[in-house]
Parts: structure tokens; C-alpha cells; sequence
């Protein structure tokens, strides 16, 4: 009889078309259930009930900056296109990276890719969450094999306090904190009668406010920016800005990713809370709109 014995969790590795796509540091979701309808009979009383259709929901996983080429031109080709399928595996391993389970999401969509705040004064390693909206998902048993990749453990990690900003010809040196924001790809379901399971198609593209905060002594450039958009009503696609926001390594000067920001526009322009005798760096705070991003990877 094989080995039956319970096994550490917390030990995931992510494959995309069954090549190694990265180390994962949290998943969620990613479940099979089925819908229960309800009947009604005079006779009873109680319900009648039986199984229905099935839904696949959704698995979130946590990757860092370390994860493999594959993952990274899923999400660059879905930031491009936004209706890129991929076959996926996530692996549960025991403490020696042997596979215990498996679990295959088929005919996926990146559904939404979140990005971690990026703060100048933060000391935390950063991660994206990513959703992935598979059309089905179908469980496995491990083989005990290696989880492949594992040689590649030691790949570079990325702080959330390591970027650079850039928008138009504004000044962007002093910004010390971008709030996390979100790209996202709608999907919507499609049922035919005779399956159970539900047909998964794409829909439209969103992406999330920005809210950058710098120091007031670069004001007065976003300031007028803010009042001609704004206030004086010259907001067309002319006066929408370009930039990108720059992941780099340890050294500040390797860049590993970006994500180049389109026809940007200005919401809004907030000075920080000020404090008497409170010594601190004085802040604004703008907000902005995204109407397109694209993704790129250098590492």
C-alpha cells in the first residue's frame, strides 16, 4: 500500500502548460461545487432537493517577482490581448518538494492582477495576486515526484519599496507611494443545456484608479496640471499623459518589469493632514485615471 501519512502544507509550486511557472506564498479559491435546486412537494414537509449545474470558482495565488518565464508572458500577453486560455497545474508538495496533489485548471483566463502598494518605506517583499478563472478543474493525485523548478528557489525577489514612477514630463523623483491598483478582465458564463459545466468567455478590460503620493515640493507642476484638466475643462485624449511604473532589483538600477500606463488623466489633488510640531515630510496625494496598461519583463 502506498504511503498514506498527512503532510506540512504551505508548500505550492504554479505551472503553466506544464512547465514550471514560479513558487506561490498563498492560494485561495480555486473549488468545485454544485448548485442545489429545491422542490416544494405537497406531501412532504420537507424539501426535495438534487445537484444542478456546477461552478468552478476562481483560484488566487500570490507569486513574487521570482516567478518563471511562462507566467510572465501570460500576463503580459493578457495585459496585451485580455483573452489569452492556458492550461495550469498548482502542486502541493511535503516538506521534501515531493507532489502529494495536483490540482488542473483547464482553458484558464487571467482574470485580474493585482499590484502591492509600492511604498518607499516599506521592507516587505512584493507579490502580485493573481486570479485565474478556469473553465474546469479537475483534481489529482501526486506521484512523488520533484516539484520541477525547485532549483530555481533562489531567483531574484523584488521589495515593494524598490520602483520608479513616470508620467509625461511631470516631476516624479520624490514619489514615495503608490497604492496598490488592479488590472482586471471581466468573464462571463454561457450554459447549454445539455452540459453541466459552463462555457467561460471574456468580456471587457478594466483597470483601477492610481493613487500616487509625493512631496509637496513638486507641487506646483501637478497643481496646474490639475486646474487645466480639471477646472478649465481641457481633459481631451491630447491631454491625457503617458508613464510607467518601473519594478527594479536591490541595486535600484536593474529593471525587472514595468507597466507602461495609457492615456492617464487627473481626478483629483489632495494636500496631506498637517500637524503642528508633528515632524514629517509634507505630502499631497493625486488620483488618476488608467484607460489602458501594458506589461513587460526584463528579468
Amino acid at each position: 500500500m502506498s504511503d498514506q501519512r498527512s503532510y506540512t502544507a504551505g508548500r505550492f509550486a504554479f505551472g503553466v502548460d506544464g512547465t514550471f511557472a514560479g513558487f506561490i506564498k498563498k492560494v485561495s479559491g480555486g473549488t468545485i461545487k454544485a448548485d442545489v435546486a429545491t422542490h416544494d412537494l405537497g406531501t412532504s414537509y420537507y424539501q426535495k432537493k438534487n445537484l444542478a449545474t456546477i461552478q468552478h470558482d476562481p483560484l488566487t495565488v500570490e507569486i513574487s517577482m521570482g516567478m518563471g518565464k511562462p507566467m510572465w508572458d501570460w500576463i503580459k500577453a493578457s495585459f496585451d490581448k485580455g483573452f489569452v486560455q492556458k492550461n495550469c497545474e498548482l502542486y502541493a508538495a511535503d516538506f521534501n518538494h515531493k507532489i502529494r496533489a495536483i490540482r488542473i485548471l483547464n482553458d484558464a483566463y487571467i482574470e485580474e492582477v493585482a499590484i502591492p502598494t509600492c511604498d518607499g518605506a516599506s521592507k516587505e517583499a512584493g507579490y502580485f495576486t493573481v486570479k485565474i478563472n478556469p473553465n474546469t478543474i479537475r483534481y489529482e493525485r501526486g506521484d512523488g515526484s520533484e516539484i520541477l523548478g525547485v532549483e530555481d528557489a533562489g531567483a531574484k525577489k523584488w521589495l515593494c519599496s524598490n520602483f520608479r514612477f513616470e508620467l509625461g514630463n511631470l516631476p516624479c523623483d520624490r514619489v514615495a507611494k503608490i497604492e496598490s491598483f488592479k488590472w482586471t478582465q471581466k468573464i462571463i458564463e454561457g450554459r447549454v443545456g445539455a452540459q453541466r459545466e459552463a462555457v467561460k468567455e471574456p468580456a471587457a478590460l478594466e483597470v483601477d484608479n492610481l493613487k500616487v503620493t509625493f512631496s509637496m515640493a513638486d507641487i506646483e507642476p501637478w497643481a496646474e496640471w490639475h486646474k487645466s484638466f480639471v477646472i478649465d475643462g481641457k481633459c481631451t485624449d491630447s491631454d491625457e499623459l503617458t508613464g510607467s511604473l518601473t519594478f527594479l532589483g536591490p541595486d535600484l538600477e536593474e529593471e525587472l518589469a514595468s507597466i507602461s500606463l495609457k492615456h492617464v488623466g487627473i481626478i483629483s489633488l489632495e494636500q496631506g493632514a498637517v500637524e503642528a510640531n508633528k515632524e514629517e515630510i509634507a505630502r499631497a496625494t493625486v488620483e488618476l485615471y488608467v484607460e489602458e496598461v501594458a506589461f513587460d519583463s526584463y528579468a
